[in-house]
């Protein structure tokens, strides 16, 4: 039987990237990247379909200040 690992609230444990010591200022901006886009796929996650759609919904609209091709 395969143990699960857990953390301190006895959750199991993510597969979260740690930051690591030593290496260069690129492979942090990596590291941090990775558990950036992590931590926002678990907030997208919780977010209801309802408030996803109104955020689509408003990002797709065309805003009026966008739409001036003329200059004065």
């Amino acid at each position: 039987m395969k143990k699960k690992i857990c953390n301190e609230d006895n959750q199991p444990k993510s597969k979260l990237v740690h930051f690591s010591w030593g290496g260069q200022t690129q492979e942090w901006e990596e590291e941090a990247d990775q558990i950036m886009n992590f931590k926002q796929d678990q907030l997208d996650d919780k977010e209801p379909k309802k408030e996803k759609e109104k955020k689509i919904e408003y990002g797709t609209q065309q805003q009026y200040w966008l739409d001036r091709t003329d200059s004065e």
